[in-house]
Formats: C-alpha cells, structure tokens, sequence
C-alpha cells in the first residue's frame, strides 16, 4: 500500500507528462500481481467497489475527532478522503504494515458490513496520511490523479516496450486483474486472446483540420467524405448468435434501444451513428435525446422513435480483423456485408463524390 500511495501522490503533485509516465511504468515494472493490476483498474476507473460507503467513513471519523472540528475542517478542505486522511489522530506506537493493494480490496468487498468500520478503523490507525487517503480513494471511487486511460496504457508500453496500438486493441476484452496482460507484457506469457465478437473496440476518431494550411498539403482523391448526423456514435458488436451496442467510450447501452439490438443478426464489428426515425429518415437529436439515459425504454418511445444505426465503417468481419486494411477495402467487406443483411434497423451511409475541398 505505501508503494501505491507514493505513486498516486507522484501523479497527483507532477505536473510533467513523461515524468507521469515513468513513475507508472516504474510501478508496473517492481510491483507484483495482483497488486499492480488493481492499481491499474483504480488509476484508469475501471475499479468501482461498493461496500464501504462515503457516508460510513464520515461517521467513522467524526467517532474519532470533534464533530464539529470534522465538519468545519472538511468544509475548509473540501475533498472528504484529504481530510480524513489528515484529521484522523496517529496512533501510538510503531505503525504496523498494511495490506497490499489487492488484498485491501478483497478484505473492503468480502467483509459482513457489522466489521467492517472496526477493520477501516484499523487500518487508518496503522497508516500515514499519504496511505490513509489512497485506501479512501480506493474503496469509495473518484481517483482523479491527472491520469486519463490512455496514460496508462502508454505507461505499460512504456515499460514493457510493446506497441501501444497492440494493446488498445485487446483493452477491453480484459479482465481484473489483468494477469495475462502483465504476463505478456512482462515477456512470460502470450499475447491475451479475447472474443471479438462480444467485446468493445476503440473506434477511429475524428481529427481536427487547419483550414488556411491543411487543405493545401491534402488531396481530395485521398480522402472519402460523409455526411455527419447529429445522433451519437456507437459500435455494434455481434457474434452471430447476439448483438451488442456500445457508446464511443466502450459502455454497453444495449438494454436502453433493445427494439435495435434485437434486430441484431450476423457476425461482425460496425461502426456507426445511432439515430431515430422511421423509413432511415433521422429526427432532430432531441429525439434521441428522449430515449437516452433510459434503463427501460417507454413504450411511446419505441413506437414514436424508433433506433436505427447510419453504418459507416467494418472493423471485424466474422472473426476476421479488418482494422488495418485500408478504408477503401473495408468499405468493400461493409457493402459486400450489408448487401446480404436482412435486418430493418441498419443503414449503409453514402459516399458523397466530390472533386476538390
């Protein structure tokens, strides 16, 4: 836990990128499993616990210091794991060692609720400050250290020299505590297999364009142009026995549009535009907007905006992956793919000719 919290305080107080990513590769690199994949979950917020509630640690504390001292103190401070972390009184004695990362977490989930705050106690009374605030930010989520998911990643390619494309690809089919990701990284293991038939794949984005100097360097017969719709982008992912939606950011938003994804049939990965409207003609966004966020869908707004999906782009076809071919030959697999689906719910998106900028 204190290697782990000397990390987290390095991130937080370095404003520098490449020192930022040194210090998470060094980490990776001297710290063993599973400690250092739940670290990994904890910095890129793919670790989310649920026992140990914000509310709990609250009371615990204010059992330990003045109500009113606590209250006026985190007032001041305004981040309730800093305060704890700082207000709780230091117990007497040598500190005794902490758990690793790992096991603070299997303790925090698998432990009755009625030990629970004497454990948490326990623990904040053998640690420092610096170790204090890591176990809070740990258990109740929000460990906003300056570090984005793709930081990470570049920190694990930086310290075990794999391509960072290489392992963006197989992200999000893995599973805590990324044991087999470690284990390739590391050099003793092979290269995780995941299914590409129901697992999230970063999509390509869109890049911005200088107008006064780009246009001049590019030529149009390199490009191919689309319309935009205003919907959202979204993948569907479908392994000839089901299909799947995903937001941009790799969330599973099937339940909220199963009127689409129930229409769902074949094997492949597309990427495209979710859109409402009959007959592929799109409503506004504010449309849309009435069936997002939505756990259950109602049903006038299944029957008033029906989903569909403006298909631009194939990254699997079948198992097969696509994702390096040039456009132009995925654009053939697409329409070739589309030619032979029978669904109702998807659309090809057009290619719009044009000669100059």
């Amino acid at each position: 836990m204190k290697d782990f919290a000397t990390l987290l305080e390095t991130l937080v107080l370095t404003p520098s990128r490449n020192a930022k990513i040194a210090a998470m590769a060094s980490y990776f690199r001297n710290t063993p499993d599973p400690d250092r994949g739940i670290a990994l979950a904890a910095i890129t917020r793919d670790l989310s616990l649920a026992n140990l509630k914000a509310g709990a640690l609250r009371q615990l504390t204010m059992e330990r210091v003045d109500p009113d001292l606590f209250l006026m103190s985190y007032d001041y401070v305004g981040d309730l794991a800093e305060t704890i972390s700082l207000i709780w009184p230091a117990a007497d004695g040598a500190p005794s060692p902490l758990p690793g990362v790992a096991q603070f977490v299997t303790d925090i989930e698998s432990l009755p609720k009625a030990d629970l705050a004497s454990h948490v106690a326990g623990l904040l009374d053998r640690a420092g400050p610096a170790e204090r605030w890591a176990m809070i930010k740990l258990a109740t989520g929000g460990l906003r250290v300056g570090v984005s998911a793709r930081l990470a990643k570049t920190a694990l390619a930086a310290y075990s020299g794999r391509d960072l494309g290489e392992i963006e690809k197989i992200w999000h089919g893995l599973d805590l505590p990324y044991g087999e990701l470690f284990a390739w990284l590391d050099g003793t293991g092979e290269k995780p297999e995941i299914r590409h038939g129901q697992t999230f794949h970063p999509m390509m984005l869109a890049n911005p364009i200088d107008e006064q100097r780009d246009f001049e360097r590019l030529s149009p017969s390199d490009y191919q142009a689309e319309w935009k719709w205003d919907g959202i982008r979204v993948q569907l992912v479908m392994d000839g026995e089901r299909g799947r939606m995903f937001s941009r950011t790799g969330d599973d938003i099937s339940a909220t549009f199963p009127d689409l994804v129930g229409a769902l049939r074949g094997h492949a990965v597309l990427d495209g535009e979710l859109l409402v409207g009959h007959d592929f003609d799109p409503m506004s966004f504010n449309h849309l907007q009435q069936r997002l966020n939505r756990k259950t869908p109602a049903k006038t707004h299944l029957r008033d905006y029906p989903a569909f999906v403006r298909v631009y782009d194939m990254l699997f076809d079948g198992e097969e992956d696509i994702r390096d071919l040039p456009l132009t030959d995925r654009r053939a697999r697409l329409e070739a793919w589309m030619a032979a689906y029978d669904g109702d719910r998807l659309d090809l998106s057009a290619i719009l000719g044009f000669s100059d900028w």
